[in-house]
């Protein structure tokens, strides 16, 4: 590895070398972060946010645009910094990604939007996305998932008293207000295949993935982990979960089902818009009356919560020991 003063003094030479104008007024390109043995240039930055610093142009009046799209790149730069040592470390241990397992990744998720190849090259043509461009992507993503297997999950242990402790807290509880928590999974379909929005290419096909899944959960696989890798709705990167709801909070196809549940039960299929739900009724509280579900019917679903949790602390944790370990340079 270059000594931390010769690649401060390299990074210099390619800062200034890059942030030049060539024939005008038309900015060459420039190295925004240095990382290790690795840079980090403000063409992959702008590539990277782009679809994020629409989204705040959009939504920013003018006079805070400029300190709100400071924030934007320094964001979108550290979560590139953070990927580009996780890829280092990941070469460190020498784990590697086939093709075979690149291929593998794709056909999952064709096969979770009911997409065909073509479909997949056409919608990556309409993004002007070039299919290796996206295979790299993948890539990126499996290794990351690897290395993260090894050094994080790995030493996650969650035990059955931690499970029952949280039960106990979170189940029984009185929360000081009548509610009931829930949980939901949805299926929407769509007219067109898009890969950048979630969603089953016909009605039939929504449906039948609504009942497999819930077949599943009958069958006592995890809500949660199910919600996260199947739903399309919002509520999946939470594991389903949307909290607690007052009677008169419910929209109408929720209500309808959800008061005639107990705790733990799972509901029938009910179309709503463009989307077949499903919910999980945990708890319910009425006036000073708790009724929770019974503990193995929530307990892998506090487990998932637990194991979340666990997951995000680890991965903070170990990121951030990466990075002080690492040599970089913003140059942004």
């Amino acid at each position: 590895m270059l000594s931390r003063s010769l690649l401060l003094f390299v990074s210099f030479l390619i800062f200034f070398s890059t942030a030049v104008h060539s024939y005008g007024e038309h900015l060459v390109d420039r190295v925004v972060a240095v990382v290790n043995n690795d840079v980090i240039t403000l063409s992959e930055l702008d590539k990277t946010g782009k679809e994020f610093f629409a989204r705040i142009k959009a939504k920013t009046p003018e006079a805070e645009m400029k300190r709100a799209m400071e924030k934007a790149r320094e964001e979108v730069l550290s979560s590139l910094i953070d990927k580009t040592i996780v890829r280092q470390h990941a070469e460190k241990l020498a784990i590697k990604v086939t093709d075979e397992e690149i291929d593998r990744a794709i056909d999952q998720i064709l096969a979770q939007n009911n997409a065909t190849i073509e479909d997949f090259r056409s919608e990556l043509a309409a993004m002007n996305i070039f299919e290796q461009e996206y295979r790299e992507n993948i890539r990126d993503q499996i290794l990351q998932s690897k290395l993260i297997s090894l050094e994080v999950r790995s030493r996650i242990v969650i035990i059955e008293d931690d499970i029952q402790q949280y039960y106990q807290t979170e189940y029984t509880q009185e929360k000081g207000e009548s509610g009931y928590h829930i949980l939901q999974m949805g299926f929407t379909w769509r007219n067109s295949i898009t890969l950048t929005e979630a969603g089953f290419d016909t009605k039939d096909a929504a449906r039948e993935k609504a009942e497999e899944i819930r077949a599943r959960v009958l069958e006592g696989e995890s809500f949660n982990s199910l919600a996260q890798s199947y739903s399309n709705l919002p509520s999946a990167a939470d594991g389903g979960d949307i909290g607690m709801f007052k009677k008169d909070e419910m929209a109408g196809h929720m209500k309808d089902v959800i008061l005639t549940m107990k705790p733990g039960e799972i509901s029938p299929i009910v179309e709503t818009g463009n989307a077949f739900q499903f919910f999980k009724l945990l708890s319910l509280r009425e006036g000073d009356i708790v009724v929770k579900a019974p503990y193995e019917a929530v307990r892998e679903e506090i487990r998932d919560i637990l194991y979340r949790q666990e997951m995000e602390e680890n991965y903070k944790n170990w990121v951030k020991t990466l990075r002080d370990e690492a040599y970089i340079n913003i140059l942004l």
